[in-house]
This record gives C-alpha cells, sequence and structure tokens, in this order.
C-alpha cells in the first residue's frame, strides 16, 4: 500500500512537541544534549517510518500505533550514540597541522557551516543542519584555543572533541552534498558516483585531520 502523507507538518502537533520535551529530558539523563528541533526530527523519523510501514497516515501512526515505550526507546539509542562518541574522543590521537592546513581546515568548517545554514531553510533535515552547525561551532572555537596556546608557534596540535567534531562535521558535509540532501554551490559538473571540486577540497581537508571520507576514492591521510 503506498504510504499515505499526513497534511500537517506532524513536528509542530502538540502530542511531538510534549515528547520532545520528554526525550530531551530521558537524553540529558544519559549525558546527551539535544540541540534545539532534534528531538523533534528524531520523533518525526519514527512517526514516518511507522506511517510507512502501516500504509497509514502520520496523525493516525502518532494517535493509534506509536509505542508506549518510544521515548525511553529512542532515548536508549541516543544514549549509546553518545558513548560510542565519547569512545572516539578517548581514542582520537592528536595531529599536529602547520599553519597554512589549519587556515584550509578553518576554511572547510566555515563551509561546512554556511551549507548547513543554508540546509535550515529547507523543511526537512534541519535537526541534522542544527547539530553540522552546531558542530562546525565548537570545532573553530577549540582550534581557536589550540592556535592561541601555541604561544606563537608555527604548528597547531588539535585533538579531543576538536579533532572528532571536525572529523565528524567534514565526513557528514561530504555525504549530504554526494547524496543530493545538500546543494553544492560548485560550478563543477555533478553526476552520479563521482565526486565534485567542493566533494574533494572537503575530503582532502578531512585527509589533514587524519579522516578519510568513506566511500571516496582517496585513501586516508596516513596511505597517501
Amino acid at each position: 500500500m503506498r504510504y499515505k502523507q499526513g497534511v500537517a507538518d506532524i513536528r509542530n502537533t502538540k502530542k511531538v512537541r510534549q515528547l520532545a520535551a520528554e526525550l530531551r529530558d530521558e537524553c540529558a539523563l544519559r549525558g546527551v544534549i539535544l540541540v534545539a528541533g532534534e528531538a523533534e526530527e528524531i520523533l518525526a523519523g519514527k512517526i514516518s517510518a511507522i506511517a510507512r510501514q502501516l500504509g497509514v497516515t502520520e496523525r493516525t501512526a502518532l494517535d493509534r500505533y506509536l509505542p508506549d515505550d518510544v521515548v525511553h526507546a529512542l532515548a536508549e539509542v541516543v544514549g549509546t550514540e553518545g558513548v560510542t562518541y565519547r569512545r572516539a574522543v578517548d581514542a582520537a590521537e592528536p595531529v599536529t597541522l602547520d599553519i597554512a592546513d589549519i587556515g584550509r581546515v578553518i576554511a572547510a568548517l566555515g563551509m561546512t557551516m554556511k551549507l548547513a545554514t543554508d540546509a535550515l531553510e529547507k523543511p526537512g533535515g534541519r535537526a541534522d543542519a542544527f547539530g553540522v552547525a552546531t558542530d562546525c561551532a565548537d570545532a573553530v572555537v577549540g582550534i581557536g584555543a589550540a592556535i592561541r596556546n601555541t604561544d606563537g608557534d608555527d604548528e597547531v596540535e588539535i585533538g579531543g572533541p576538536t579533532l572528532v567534531y571536525t572529523r565528524k562535521v567534514l565526513q557528514r558535509a561530504i555525504e549530504l552534498i554526494r547524496d543530493g540532501t545538500w546543494a553544492c554551490p560548485c560550478r563543477s559538473r555533478h553526476t552520479q558516483g563521482a565526486t565534485c571540486s567542493l566533494q574533494d577540497n572537503l575530503i582532502n581537508d578531512l585527509n589533514l585531520v587524519g579522516g578519510w571520507a568513506a566511500g571516496a576514492h582517496e585513501p586516508p591521510a596516513d596511505q597517501r
């Protein structure tokens, strides 16, 4: 049966707003702070999946078929992802870059933040865009602090959350450009299965911080 789209945006309903408030509280108890709109987006995704599976509207799925433990279940998933992130932070080996390469990374973060800001104007994917923009800001602040602590040195060490945020947002930007979710402003030709000039630049910048764009042709930094 064909999926029937609800007439109104399900995220704006009173029930979803109430559930979103509960989800934010549950996630906070697990050490994860959701950005503005993220809880609503998570719930909307769950409701949409139920609606597609049952062939009903999102409103019907919300009113009749949403599990009673949906908030707890979703919070558990988010909490598990948070633990994975903290482990990634602990395991991240610092990288040392010269000033020129640091400038490239900051420019890449700026471009990613611009793309995320543009994506905020679209109805879908706002939580993702909010999350990327927030992590970009944290990454830039962290890099700025690292530069300030160099005492005029020509090399800057980046590690911990700053390094993980940087890798995470550049990787996500590449993915969202590649699958067409984010509009790419570069003038090169965009064809399926090929990377454009902006993606190539972001992949190179990601490599500078020891990351690797999954699915891209360029190898990890330590193998170049």
